[in-house]
């Protein structure tokens, strides 16, 4: 990374896109049928269930979108430090801050791809959760954050063959 660039990252919206367009597709199509099959009069929202059911969920995902939307989170990263942006609050954690940065799964076996990356901050208990999933360019992240970390990166531990025996209780013999 350069001197004065700042690589940005927000998340991904498109599966909300896409599950808007799909629950408004069941609905018209339902419509379409209910209307073809009976011959009474239309039906109420309050009368069929599954009509309730398919706007109910469409709307919440209109919502959530809207939400999505308006909070418009993002990340930052900098030469000197990670900052997590949104409409709401935003936090900034300084290279000095950072105990190290653990890339993958932790206790599983890693399965060709990194999901997650950990931030493990000095003096906090929990650690800052990146899911790489959720923001566009998602193989950059990772790179950038590799490269931000430099020594203070690390890989996940793979987990080992044997599975772990836990004691239950007291053992009579």
């Amino acid at each position: 990374m350069t001197e004065e660039s700042t690589h940005v990252y927000r998340a991904r919206l498109d599966f909300l896109y896409q599950s808007i367009a799909m629950y408004a597709v069941a609905l018209v199509l339902y419509l379409i049928v209910r209307s073809s099959v009976a011959s009474e009069a239309f039906p109420s929202l309050w009368q069929d269930p599954l009509l309730f059911l398919l706007s109910a969920i469409t709307l919440i995902s209109v919502c959530a979108l809207a939400y999505n939307l308006f909070m418009g989170r993002q990340i930052e990263i900098a030469r000197d430090a990670i900052r997590f942006k949104s409409r709401a609050r935003q936090r900034s954690v300084a290279r000095s801050e950072v105990a190290f940065l653990q890339f993958g799964p932790r206790f599983r076996q890693p399965r060709g791809r990194i999901r997650v990356v950990r931030i493990r901050l000095k003096g906090e208990r929990r650690p800052i959760r990146i899911r790489l999933a959720n923001f566009d360019r998602r193989r950059q992240l990772l790179a950038d954050l590799r490269q931000w970390a430099g020594p203070l990166g690390r890989e996940a531990r793979p987990a080992s063959g044997a599975p772990r025996k836990i004691a239950l209780g007291k053992e009579s013999g």
